[in-house]
């Protein structure tokens, strides 16, 4: 509904109306506003001075949220503790407020009451008839409303009061959009100041890998969000995308989980290297067998910023993500992060670059090694031994003793020879691929025990499984090994879930939901695991029920000492 028409001009008014708001006050009130400081107070401030000059009994400054579809402050004056706390939560929009939110326009009403758009007041909230809505604007911006409520003097606000409360509205206007200014500025320093970091970090030689890890905090910081992660090509499969490091909410029950390209927000995302701002997350259309994954993933999100980094094929993608009911996020955001993800590409494709180039001076340093240890070396040994076994051929007729003596000495260079040699061996072998790690060893064991088969299978790893200790790998990967066959040859399970988690315990939990363990009396495989484990002083577990089996394998971690 419109607005009530207004006179074109400001009848003075009679002496029983307030005076015009005074110059020393309005001065004030804008010094306050420009400070850029104590926005609440400020915004307070200039309530009670609306109330002061207008002669209300009640006033309040009402600011919107960005999205401008409702109130996200709301500064009170004429209500005291005892009586806010009766009335309870603040308002958020709805009724004559939400009307201004929708139509901000000056609006007098003599009776709030007759209005088609009121709602009533909640209990324990004071009686309030006249009424005066004011928009709060910064230019042609509309940051919020100020709402003055039952004149003391009876009957209606007036013309003076309606000129008397877009002053002070002006002013409002002009202390939120300071801070807000303020407040985007000070978030651009903090997104630029994190870039910074992860340049100083990547460029003085830290893994790329673990950097992505603490930029994942940063943004889950900045952004803010509920869940960020990070999401690299999965290793073995060119159809996946694996959450490597995650901040927030149950980030440790999602680092390790794969998610689908095809259908889904992330893999078009990665697909075509533009970041994109997504509404609602958990209406993403999937295809194919591993739909459940991504499913619980969003469950209970919404709101949802995703934004590559690097570039094909190594590209990773940052995802933030908000719960369900929480404010969108803004264009401003997604340029923010989009900002951040082409620094951290280029910089990323910067410490990749000089770590490649570091392996392989190293590489050429341990090649020059071994063939100088090879050719100079290894051959003056060998000539040198061939020269002392003819020696003590020829002497062996006449002098046996010193013959001997000599061939002892030959089998001497002959054995020092066979370690350098071998030492030889072991600078070419480190010159190639990077011995494989725990994580990389599993990763293999789960993907050739379910290759060929429809199985879906989750793979996550919790702490620094890559840290533990050597003599514990050997039953790691039985343990899956085993546990993942066994899952494939009886279960007849739609999907697997094989959870390694490194603490002061070392457990393996593997989860299925098919028919359950085969009725045999022998079970000679998972006897093994029960030794393997009462070996090392854990333990083995089994449970079984209708939604399928849960095998726990838990051992106390070893030093490597021990």
């Amino acid at each position: 509904m419109s607005p009530p028409d207004l006179p074109d001009t400001v009848a003075t008014g009679d002496r029983s109306d307030p005076p015009a708001l005074s110059v020393p006050v309005l001065a004030a009130a804008v010094k306050a506003a420009a400070s850029g400081s104590r926005l609440e107070a400020t915004l307070r401030d200039i309530v009670h001075a609306a109330v002061r000059h207008v002669g209300a009994a009640y006033g309040a400054l009402g600011v919107l949220s960005p999205d401008g579809r409702g109130l996200d402050r709301f500064v009170i004056a004429g209500i005291d503790e005892a009586e806010a706390e009766r009335i309870g939560l603040l308002p958020t929009g709805q009724g004559i407020l939400g009307l201004l939110v929708a139509e901000p326009e000056v609006l007098r009403l003599e009776d709030l009451g007759l209005h088609p758009d009121s709602i009533g007041f909640p209990a324990g909230h004071p009686p309030m008839r006249s009424f005066l809505g004011v928009p709060v604007r910064v230019g042609d911006a509309v940051f919020g409303n100020l709402y003055l409520t039952e004149k003391q003097a009876g009957g209606s606000f007036t013309d003076v009061d309606i000129e008397i409360a877009q002053a002070l509205a002006a002013v409002a206007g002009l202390a939120i959009g300071n801070a807000r200014l303020v407040e985007q500025t000070e978030l651009r320093d903090r997104w630029r100041q994190a870039g910074t970091d992860m340049t100083t970090a990547l460029l003085s030689g830290a893994e790329p890998d673990d950097v992505l890890r603490s930029v994942a905090t940063r943004v889950a910081d900045l952004a803010p969000a509920d869940l960020c992660a990070v999401l690299a090509p999965s290793v073995d499969d060119d159809e996946s995308l694996t959450i490597v490091a995650a901040e927030g909410k149950a980030a440790g029950d999602v680092e390790g989980v794969r998610i689908p390209i095809e259908g889904t927000y992330v893999g078009s995302t990665h697909q075509a290297g533009v970041a994109r701002l997504i509404d609602d997350i958990s209406t993403m259309a999937v295809l194919g067998r591993r739909a459940a994954t991504v499913v619980e993933l969003t469950a209970g999100y919404g709101p949802a910023l995703i934004a590559p980094v690097g570039s094909p094929p190594d590209r990773d993608l940052l995802v933030a993500m908000r719960t369900a009911g929480r404010e969108p996020f803004r264009n401003d955001d997604l340029q923010l992060l989009s900002t951040f993800a082409a620094r951290a590409s280029v910089i990323l494709e910067l410490a990749r670059a000089q770590q490649r180039e570091r392996q392989l001076r190293l590489q050429a340093d341990r090649d020059r090694i071994a063939r100088d240890l090879h050719d100079h070396v290894v051959q003056r040994l060998f000539a040198t031994a061939l020269s002392l076994d003819r020696l003590s051929r020829s002497l062996a007729p006449r002098n046996p003793e010193a013959a001997a003596r000599l061939s002892a000495s030959v089998d001497e260079l002959d054995g020092t020879m066979a370690e350098i040699r071998a030492a030889i061996f072991e600078l070419q072998q480190e010159t190639g691929p990077e011995p494989s790690t725990v994580r990389r060893q599993l990763t293999d064991v789960v993907r050739q025990a379910t290759e060929g088969h429809a199985l879906q299978r989750d793979l996550r790893f919790r702490g620094a499984v890559d840290d533990l200790p050597r003599e514990l790998t050997p039953d790691l990967v039985a343990v899956v090994r085993e546990l993942v066959t066994n899952v494939v040859r009886h279960a007849r399970a739609q999907r697997v879930t094989v959870t390694v988690s490194a603490g002061d315990e070392v457990r393996v939990t593997v989860t299925d939901d098919g028919a359950g363990l085969p009725p045999v009396t022998v079970r000679s495989g998972l006897a093994n695991l029960a030794d393997r484990a009462e070996r090392r002083g854990g333990r083995f577990s089994i449970r079984t029920g209708g939604s399928g089996t849960e095998v726990c394998w838990i051992a106390p971690r070893r030093s490597a000492a021990a």
